[in-house]
């Protein structure tokens, strides 16, 4: 029988135009949300983008744009061994310090 656990986190962008992981993975470690869900920071000057890690090249353009407090549900829906690798996510924003907060469900 699995566990879910509630994990909570934020994130703020370093360099405005820089992607970055919205988590770094350490070697061997297993977290696997079955659905997490990012804000946008309510302070936030600007838009916040996201994408997939392998699509950062564009992620600008063709990322999804989130505004101030807007949010964003990921969710992995009958998938058997399915989850959501924080480390294939990227993000950037508009203005360096602008960033995150996200909620996800952790199978243990």
């Amino acid at each position: 029988m699995h566990e879910i656990r509630l994990i909570t986190a934020q994130r703020a962008v370093t360099a405005a135009g820089t992607p970055e992981k919205l988590k770094e993975a350490p070697e061997f470690q297993q977290e696997r949300f079955i659905s997490i869900t990012i804000r946008a920071k309510t302070g936030n000057a600007g838009f916040i983008y996201v994408c997939h890690w392998d699509d950062r090249a564009t992620i600008t353009t063709e990322g999804h744009v989130l505004s101030p407090g807007e949010t964003m549900p990921l969710d992995v829906h009958d998938i058997y061994d399915g989850y959501i690798d924080l480390s294939k996510i990227a993000i950037d924003a508009g203005t360096s310090g602008d960033g995150i907060s996200y909620y996800g469900f952790e199978v243990v």
